[in-house]
């Protein structure tokens, strides 16, 4: 239920968020090149921004549930020191703006703040600066389209045929280009996500399918509604009521796109491994000064910003070496922590280093010893392999994948 109730706020929020951004930046844009005064959408966007506001904080809420339901320092750095609650701030600032200065020069501040959000957190920021970049260029592209069809909606009510008919066409010019740059946009996040493997049994792929049939009868309605009803739009009063059928349309499917966003970023990764040679590589790293046996580490596909990660190490050399750091592109901070009862009391603390003896072996498990991956910027879903580089005082630098398995530790089956 809290996962459903997760999926929920996040499709409303986005939702919200490209409503509040599109509807400034479309406004601002289409003014412009019309060269007629469009409709003012200043109530829309104010909402929208109120609406961003409140998600983001029902957002915080949700995550800390997620880490147990106590607000206590440990939940709340997780979640507010964080990516997430980075981005968690930049929504909010952005729709707090929006709901303040929709309608003025200054409302397309508050748009790039909701925008940028979107590259600071989820599936894109674990992949690296570029993806960040591609998905921000793709959420503000589909944001505009968005606030453009909504501009266009309030318009066909209230503009003369003249008047109306150059908005169209100002918005149809832009489109072109903005619409050009969220395909490409689109298809390199995905392609990134993905690592350019293409797999349709995978459910993360599954979704990305289901957005890309929306998305290209997005575009579908879109041609028509160019070279069809815009041209023959003076001459045949019906069209006029034509044109609001199909950006009704238009909303309807933008709706279905942003509930399935919702779906994959709270059920699903696209970091599926469900590919022998994945098992293979992580076999393979049981060799050299330091080998690694069976890393793995528990999913937490509700989103909490922490994960812990367990594994053997062997000590191969003739002397003794210490475990100093760990690092890894899915946090933003991984650290070393000792786990023991005191009182009948679990208690963790952090450690500096965790050392290892000559020809010896130390094992990473609950209640010892674990890494500890706080500020995530995806969560850990089951067939994940998860990238870290463990850094040790003589071996240096071993570069390990850690195995996403369920809560309980067993292997997940794998199809053949």
């Amino acid at each position: 239920m809290l996962e459903l109730t997760t999926a929920i706020v996040k499709s409303l929020g986005y939702a919200a968020a490209l409503t509040a951004a599109g509807t400034a930046l479309a406004q601002a844009t289409l003014a412009r090149a019309s060269g007629t005064a469009v409709p003012a959408l200043g109530g829309l966007a104010r909402w929208a921004g109120v609406i961003v506001v409140i998600t983001a904080g029902c957002m915080a809420f949700l995550y800390v549930e997620r880490l147990g339901g106590e607000a206590d320092s440990a939940a709340l750095d997780a979640v507010l020191r964080s990516p997430l609650g980075a981005a968690l701030a930049l929504h909010a600032a952005g729709g707090l703006w929006l709901s303040l200065a929709a309608g003025h020069r200054a409302a397309p501040v508050g748009a790039l703040l909701i925008l940028v959000a979107f590259g600071v957190v989820g599936h894109s920021a674990s992949r690296g600066l570029l993806t960040s970049a591609t998905i921000v260029l793709h959420v503000s592209a589909a944001a505009w389209w968005l606030g453009g069809l909504w501009l266009l909606l309030c318009a066909s009510r209230r503009l003369a045929d003249d008047n109306f008919a150059a908005l169209l066409r100002a918005f149809s010019n832009q489109a072109i280009w903005i619409v050009s740059a969220l395909v490409a946009a689109a298809l390199a996040t995905a392609a990134l996500l993905i690592d350019f493997r293409f797999d349709p049994a995978l459910a993360y792929q599954q979704g990305l399918i289901a957005k890309l049939g929306a998305t290209l009868a997005l575009l579908v309605i879109a041609v028509v509604n160019r070279l069809v009803l815009s041209t023959s739009l003076l001459s045949n009063p019906k069209v006029r009521q034509r044109l609001r059928l199909t950006i009704g349309a238009e909303l309807l499917l933008f709706a279905a796109i942003v509930s399935v966003t919702g779906w994959l970023t709270t059920y699903a990764s696209p970091h599926d491994a469900d590919h022998e040679s994945k098992n293979e590589e992580i076999a393979a790293q049981v060799n050299g000064p330091i080998a690694i046996i069976d890393p793995w580490a528990p999913a937490n596909p509700g989103g909490a910003g922490t994960a812990a990660g367990y594994m053997v190490i062997v000590n191969n050399q003739p002397v003794e070496d210490r475990l100093m750091a760990a690092q890894s592109p899915w946090a933003e901070h991984v650290s070393l922590h000792a786990s023991s009862v005191k009182n009948r009391m679990a208690l963790m603390r952090e450690i500096d280093a965790l050392s290892i003896p000559a020809h010896g072996r130390i094992k990473l498990r609950r209640g010892v010893y674990h890494l500890m991956f706080s500020g995530l910027y995806a969560p850990f879903v089951e067939r994940d392999t998860i990238p870290v580089e463990l850094i040790f005082e003589r071996a240096g630098k071993v570069e390990i994948l850690l195995r996403v398995r369920g809560l309980d530790g067993a292997p997940v089956h794998e199809h053949k």
